[in-house]
């Protein structure tokens, strides 16, 4: 297993599932082709082969269209869906030289609905969704599966910063879980367990598929 991200993830990885030097650690910058082309090669080296890609690095920004600039606009769409073209493309020519292989894009239900004042995150996320069906169809006959999740109000530091920007932020965190059938927060685990899903060949019939964790929100 390779984890890569701007900060080491090490201590997170191994309070979740118990790792400890089960895993290779690489600091990159997914918006930046050469780090993610490198991020791939260690990899290789590392493994001998690339079986399986989770895109799931991810930035938020609180605000209107209107009041996005466009440095905030493009450094969110660098990581949110660059990010994923680019980690998919170097992963896709390396799948190609050993049979095939999955990936997992995370995207979110604000991919698939708006939201007030989170319009680039929604935007980019709605790319994210559209590019997994896009590579589905393309890379199909090369034996390699690509689908997307979309994680609804999971508890996580993203979540955090986003609630820490509205005016109650207390409330804002008991209605948003009250918008879920479920009427509470996603755990991490919960949205882990399908990423595994999809990631195993238990989802052998599945590419091009878009899977929602969001304890109902979008169904209502």
């Amino acid at each position: 297993m390779v984890a890569a991200d701007l900060t080491d993830p090490t201590k997170t990885i191994t309070q979740a599932v118990g790792m400890t030097k089960q895993f290779l650690f690489v600091q990159i910058d997914v918006s930046n082709k050469h780090q993610v082309d490198s991020l791939i090669q260690q990899t290789v080296h590392e493994h001998g082969r690339l079986d399986i890609l989770i895109n799931c690095a991810g930035v938020e920004l609180a605000k209107k269209a209107t009041d996005t600039t466009e440095e905030e606009w493009d450094q969110l769409m660098g990581v949110n869906l660059k990010g994923v073209f680019l980690c998919s493309k170097a992963a896709i020519n390396q799948m190609n030289l050993t049979g095939g292989g999955v990936i997992v894009n995370v995207a979110s239900e604000l991919g698939l609905v708006g939201g007030s004042e989170i319009a680039a995150y929604c935007a980019s996320k709605g790319g994210v969704i559209q590019l997994t069906k896009a590579m589905a169809i393309d890379h199909a006959s090369e034996n390699i599966r690509i689908n997307c999740i979309c994680p609804g109000p999971i508890d996580t530091p993203l979540l955090d910063r986003i609630i820490a920007n509205a005016r109650d932020p207390e409330a804002e965190r008991k209605a948003t879980a009250a918008k879920t059938l479920l009427n509470r927060l996603g755990r991490p685990t919960e949205v882990a367990n399908v990423i595994g899903f999809l990631a195993s060949d238990e989802s052998s019939y599945m590419t091009g598929a878009v899977v929602v964790v969001d304890g109902g929100l979008t169904a209502q």
